[in-house]
This record gives structure tokens, C-alpha cells and sequence, in this order.
């Protein structure tokens, strides 16, 4: 029988670990849950923080939020409720106003989010949940009255809209004289948009044209009130945790023309003792008013939302219930029977884009997720499947590769990176292995064509076609003509070229010059070839399987010979020629990847073997794991990079990073 973990400080999962319980709103970082179905996401902290977007979270997004905002956990979604005869109010989220309530819970749920507060004698409860398959979200907001005694409140939604791409961080002034937002008393919602995509019409100085992209915020009640203006609402110099019309009682009827824009929905509620109320809140972006109106009136009906939630719910349980574990500790098994799985989805549907900490840089990224995709194949193999076309679809006929792709504008057209060619061939591997569709490495996906020549040293001026079709080929064939991209980009050491970066993006100055080489890219070049030429004998390709592993060998010999420091391997080699990741170096001076990649490659040859366990160990375990690197750099070396730059502990320089320590495990 699984042992019960003892209550803890922030929170603990409920009994059938269905859901994480925190009672404290004050945790060390915001608590953040994606809701999302894979269109359309919610991104929300355990107060009610954070934002929303459509398809693309730098492109199209719908509600406010900056990465300044990380420790300040805000703007939200948030409720305020006023009583009417005190004048008191607070918010049911605890933020952004940050009374103190008499009782606070969130509760994460795998779907949906629960936040549930007690203020003078009204208790408020939000649900937030994302619709299957249409772009909204939906708020159940409840208000309890448990005073004993007749109650008037007056109850605002809150909101602040972006409604575009999020490079209006750099140009605020100019993208807000794109707002408009105004209440339309047919819909009893307000809609909100910008009456052109800003980011791509003026950033990147393409043609200007209308945005057919509406915002909306509807209500299941007759809306007493409304405000569109941010600092109409708020007051002047106010911001949300001093909303000067709650205060005051009422709000304005403003609309929002050239300016910050906000979804606020006033409704008055009576509340005998012991009584109830439920209001749904229905947010979300679509294409043209008559769709927003279709989409408000569909989820302000409370069977329908009702039922929404509930085949949410659904969904997200069958789809956690496949592979499971059963240990002594019973929180272990609940992470990893419920929790892990979920990860696993919300990382294939978005990447690392949309989190806090990533400031919803957009899109998803091509390493990422080749490592997505093989890692969900026991849970989904056919989401797999997909993702892995998509992939392949990135690599152009000379082997290298659109370092990602975005829903809304297609693949990546920033310079290619170095190791991305040798990350699809194990995913392929994997997914044959699990599924035994070995016909999938026959199928025919198309090749990209963009501006980048010569193996990505270069982009063509006179291209000015985007991205495009270059014909079909096998996605055998693609995964090929990667692996032999790498194997012949080398430089004098016979290693492969680093480029402006490998798996470590900061290492971007080592080959800015075309000259340096990665030890470590050469070990995952050698994994992948094996792993290659373990297909092609699959699908009968003799000859090929054959050079693969002849053309290993050849990369781990050199590997060997010049990548060896004497207790560990060198990182690589700098455009002038100089090692790093050396004993000769002040400071980093042994790297964690070339050691596990040695093992996880093959390279390591049966001596050597002790000797680099050791030095990791002695040098760089530590009490949060293993260092990506030690010593950690203490001055900008612009020989290196960016990771010299960084706080030292920080990020690459020398963090105990969480992608690195398991591949050493």
C-alpha cells in the first residue's frame, strides 16, 4: 500500500489526485496551469494570473501579460465583488487586490482551474476551463452567501486585452492607437480587436490589412455596467490592485478608441441568506462577430457549459489513464500516473513558448520537439505521428533544417542551428519501435525551400517567396540527408561545425566564424548514425546501413583522438582553434553533455570510462544535481558567448539544468 506523504507547506493532492490543493496565495513563484485544446490556450497562476492566446502565443495574443509581470503575477482574470451597503469588496482570486481573506484555495485540476476565496461572509468560487474544441474559455463564477443576513453585491470581471502580436512590449504607445473595444448590447458582451495585425504589418514591414480577428468577453447575465478604457476605469495613476470604480461603486460606460483596453461586465446580484448565485463568464477570439456571438450564446447557457466541463474533465482523465505505475509512495505514483502525462501533452501542444518564464516567445522549436514527440509515444502514439510529419516537413534538401514553426506564419526564419539535424532520427526510431510501423519511413513528405543556402551560412537577398514546397521525398530520405549534412560539415579537427550554437544556445559566439567544433555534437551525431542505420536495415537499405555505421566509427575515432583532455572530454574547439571545456581553461573548464553523450553515444571507450564518471562526479555534482559546466564564468569571454555572461549558477552558466542531469541519469 502506497504510503501518504504528510501535508505540506504550499499544498498537497487531493485524495484521488485528481487535483493539487494550494492554501496559501503567497507561494515562492506563481503556480502556473495551461488550459488549452490545442487552438486556443489559457495560461493562469494559482491567483488568477496570466494570459491568453490563439494559435500562436507572440503572434495572437488575446489578453495582457509581459514577462516584467512574472514576479508580480499580473494582469489576470480577475472577479471583484462589492457589497453595496458596506462599500467593502475584494477579489475572488486574491489577486490583484491582495486583501486578506478569511479562506483561500486553488485547485489545479488536469483542465481546468478552481480558485475559491471567503470575504466578510461571501464566499466566491471561480472555475476556469478551456472549451474542446472552440476557441474560448469559460469562467463559472459562484457567489455564496454565508453571513446569515440579506446581501447586494455588485460583481466586475476584469481583463486587459493585447490583442495582437506581443512585440507591442517594444512599440506600446503606437500598438494601443490600434485598440478599439466598445459593448454590444446584441451580444451582451464586449468585443474588442485591432484594426490590424501590428507585429507583421509593421515590424516586419509587410503589407497593412485589416485584422478579422474579434476578442470578446460575454456574460450569462444582464450586464448593469461596462468599461472598455483601462484608466477610465482604474483611475488615473491607479492600477488593478486600486480599481477606483469598485471602489466607488459603479462603472462608466467607456469605450476603449486608441488606447489600453480592458473587458470589465458589471452585474447586480441579490443573495438571501445561504443563497447562491452562478454567473458564466465567456472569453475568447474568433474570426468576425457573428461566430463571437455564436460562440457566447453556446457557453452562457449553464447545461451547456455545464456539460462542457464535464466532458473536459472527461477527456483529460482517459487521456491519463493510459500506462500506469504502482510504488510504495503515493505521491510518485500520482505525479507520474496523472501529472507527467499531462506535462507531457501541455509540451507537445505548445513547446516551452507560452510559460512564464519563456515570455511566450511564439511558435515551437524544432529540437523541443523532436524530444516531445518521442517522449508522449507510449500515451498518444498517433499525436506522435503527426508532430513527426510536421518536423520532417522542416528540412530542406541539403540536410539542414527550420529551426521550428509557428501556426500562423509557418517555419522559422532565423539561420538554421547545428544540431538540430541530429535530433528527428531518434524520434523516428523511437516511434517505429513503439508502434512497429515501419511504413512510416517510407511515407512521402514534402522538402522546404527558403532563402538560406549553403547549408545555412547564408540567406539569399533576392528570396521572396517565404517558405515553399521543394517536392516530396521519404521521410527516410530527409532523416538521411540530415545525418549526412552533419557528418560532412566539419571543420580542421574533422568534428562538426558548432555554428552560431548546438544544443547549448548560448555557446553563440564559438563558431560565429565558421570554425569551431563541438565535441559533443559529434557524439550525437555517432548515437544518431547507429540509430539510422538501424532503420535502413528495416527497410532493406543494406548500402546505407553500412556507410551510417562506417561513417560512425570514422566520427567516434576522431572523437577520440582530439576530443580526449585526459579525465574528461573537451566541449569543443573555438574559431581560433582553442579548447574548451578543458583542463586548460580557468574557468569552465569540464562540460556535463560530452561526458553523459560519451556514454549515450558509445563513444567512451572502456578505459576511459572511470575516469569521466569520476570527474563528474568530483566536479560537478552539487546539492541541485549536477552543473551544466564547472567552474562557473565569472567574466564575458566574447570568444564563448553569451554563457559567460550570465550570473554565475544562472541558466547555462553552470545551472543544474534540468534537460541535462537526466541525459547523465
Amino acid at each position: 500500500m502506497a504510503r501518504r506523504a504528510p501535508r505540506k507547506a504550499y499544498g498537497e493532492f487531493s485524495e484521488d489526485g485528481s487535483e493539487f490543493i494550494v492554501r496559501e496565495p503567497k507561494l515562492p513563484a506563481p503556480w502556473v496551469n495551461f488550459l488549452t485544446n490545442e487552438e486556443y490556450c489559457a495560461v493562469i497562476s494559482h491567483t488568477g494570473g496570466g494570459y491568453s492566446f490563439y494559435r500562436d502565443p507572440k503572434t495572437d495574443r488575446i489578453l495582457y501579460w509581459v514577462g516584467r509581470d512574472l514576479w508580480r503575477d499580473r494582469p489576470g482574470r480577475y472577479v471583484f465583488v462589492r457589497d453595496m451597503e458596506s462599500g467593502e469588496f475584494f477579489s475572488i482570486t486574491w489577486q490583484p487586490l491582495m486583501k486578506k481573506l478569511d479562506r483561500f484555495e486553488t485547485r489545479v485540476g488536469l483542465g481546468y482551474q478552481v480558485i475559491t476565496s471567503e470575504f466578510m461572509g461571501i464566499e466566491g468560487s471561480i472555475t476556469y476551463f478551456v472549451a474542446r474544441s472552440d476557441p474560448c474559455e469559460i469562467w463559472r463564477v459562484t457567489l455564496r452567501n454565508r453571513s446569515g443576513r440579506r446581501r447586494r453585491l455588485r460583481v466586475f470581471s476584469y481583463l486587459e486585452w493585447m490583442l495582437g502580436d506581443n512585440v507591442e512590449m517594444n512599440f506600446h504607445n503606437i500598438a494601443i492607437l490600434y485598440n478599439r473595444a466598445w459593448f454590444d448590447r446584441r451580444a451582451n458582451a464586449i468585443f474588442a480587436r485591432k484594426t490590424l495585425l501590428f507585429g507583421q504589418a509593421v515590424y516586419e514591414q509587410l503589407p497593412v490589412y485589416d485584422n478579422p480577428l474579434i476578442a470578446f468577453i460575454g456574460s450569462s447575465e444582464r450586464v448593469t455596467g461596462w468599461d472598455c478604457h483601462k484608466h477610465v476605469f482604474l483611475g488615473l495613476y491607479n492600477d488593478e490592485n486600486n480599481p477606483e470604480s469598485v471602489a466607488r461603486g459603479s462603472c462608466n460606460q467607456s469605450i476603449c478608441e486608441g488606447n489600453e483596453a480592458i473587458g470589465v461586465l458589471q452585474h447586480d446580484i441579490m443573495l438571501p441568506p445561504g443563497g447562491e448565485h452562478t454567473i458564466y463568464f465567456v472569453v475568447g477570439e474568433v474570426e468576425g462577430e457573428d461566430r463571437a456571438r455564436r460562440l457566447i450564446g453556446r457557453y452562457t447557457k449553464p447545461e451547456a457549459a455545464e456539460a462542457e466541463l464535464e466532458e473536459v474533465k472527461r477527456i483529460w482523465r482517459d487521456r491519463t489513464e493510459r500506462v500506469k505505475i504502482d510504488t510504495p509512495e503515493r505521491d510518485f505514483n500520482i505525479f507520474f500516473n496523472r501529472w507527467a502525462k499531462y506535462q507531457l501533452y501541455i509540451c507537445n501542444y505548445w513547446s516551452r513558448s507560452p510559460s512564464y518564464y519563456h515570455e511566450g516567445q511564439g511558435g515551437r522549436g524544432y529540437r523541443d520537439s523532436c524530444q516531445d514527440a518521442q517522449s508522449i509515444l507510449p500515451i498518444d502514439p498517433e499525436h506522435a505521428r503527426k508532430k513527426l510529419l510536421k518536423i520532417t516537413s522542416l528540412i530542406r534538401r541539403d540536410g539542414t533544417c527550420a529551426p521550428g514553426w509557428s501556426d500562423t506564419y509557418g517555419p522559422f526564419p532565423q539561420k538554421p542551428y547545428k544540431d538540430h539535424p541530429t535530433w528527428l532520427t531518434p524520434a523516428v526510431a523511437a516511434y517505429v519501435k513503439e508502434t512497429g510501423d515501419v511504413g512510416f519511413l517510407s511515407q512521402k513528405v514534402p522538402w522546404l525551400k527558403d532563402g538560406w543556402r549553403d547549408g545555412g551560412s547564408w540567406r539569399d537577398p533576392n528570396w521572396h517567396k517565404g517558405a515553399i514546397e521543394d517536392g516530396v521525398g521519404t521521410v527516410f530520405e530527409h532523416l538521411l540527408a540530415q545525418l549526412n549534412f552533419t557528418f560532412n560539415d566539419v571543420g580542421e579537427h574533422g568534428l562538426p561545425r558548432i555554428g552560431e550554437a548546438d544544443w547549448n544556445d548560448a555557446l553563440d559566439m564559438v563558431g560565429r566564424k565558421g570554425r569551431g567544433e563541438s565535441v559533443w555534437l559529434g557524439m550525437a551525431l555517432v548515437r544518431s548514425m547507429r540509430i539510422g542505420a538501424e532503420l535502413a536495415d528495416l527497410i532493406g537499405e543494406e548500402e546505407r546501413a553500412a556507410e551510417l555505421r562506417k561513417n560512425a566509427d570514422v566520427m567516434a575515432k576522431r572523437i577520440n583522438r582530439v576530443g580526449w583532455d585526459g579525465e574528461w572530454y573537451l566541449r569543443g574547439f573555438t574559431d581560433d582553434g582553442e579548447p574548451f571545456g578543458s583542463s586548460r581553461n580557468e574557468e569552465g573548464k569540464i562540460y556535463l553533455n560530452p561526458q553523459s553523450w560519451s556514454i549515450l553515444s558509445g563513444v567512451v571507450t572502456e578505459e576511459r570510462l572511470p575516469k569521466v564518471l569520476r570527474s563528474v562526479d568530483r566536479l560537478l555534482e552539487g546539492k541541485n544535481g549536477l552543473a551544466l559546466l564547472a567552474p562557473a564564468y565569472s567574466k564575458t569571454d566574447a570568444r564563448i558567448g553569451r554563457i559567460t555572461a550570465f550570473a554565475r549558477g544562472a541558466k547555462e552558466n553552470a545551472a543544474g539544468v534540468c534537460h541535462a542531469n537526466p541525459f547523465t541519469i
